[in-house]
């Protein structure tokens, strides 16, 4: 007879959460559709070796419908984002299932680990740790 597991998943927030966070949770929202973006080089606002204007993003697309706390967010976009979980991708996945998050802040930047569930791949859950400087959540 085989064990099994029990997964508890615990969102940890931060105290002082920024005003774009989902302080009440995301678990069991519908990541549809991510799209990652480049910008054209700014010369006239490029600074030394820290740049203050925004060079890439990533867009999170969310059905929330069915999330057991905050359903209203419908798209996550981070600024000058850094993938961190060098194995895990999103590219090309149809429905990717929220379970919980960690945001933190390090050094003026966040660092956001989500764990995620994708029936149709394996392994079916794993971590997308990403680290950015600055988010947009829109809400309906």
């Amino acid at each position: 007879m085989s064990k099994r597991r029990i997964r508890i998943y615990e969102s940890g927030y931060p105290n002082d959460p920024p005003e774009w966070y989902w302080i009440n949770g995301l678990h069991d929202a519908c990541i549809t559709m991510t799209e990652e973006f480049e910008f054209p080089f700014d010369y006239d606002r490029y600074i030394g070796e820290k740049s203050n204007y925004n060079r890439k993003l990533l867009t999170l697309k969310l059905n929330a419908k069915g999330a057991l706390y905050d359903q209203k967010v419908k798209e996550i976009r981070f600024f000058n984002y850094k993938i961190l979980s060098d194995q895990v991708t999103l590219k090309g996945r149809k429905q990717v299932w929220w379970l919980a998050d960690r945001l933190t802040k390090e050094n003026g930047q966040y660092i956001l680990e989500i764990e995620l569930q994708d029936f149709s791949s394996f392994p079916q859950e794993f971590t997308f740790k990403i680290k950015f400087e600055r988010a947009e959540v829109d809400r309906v």
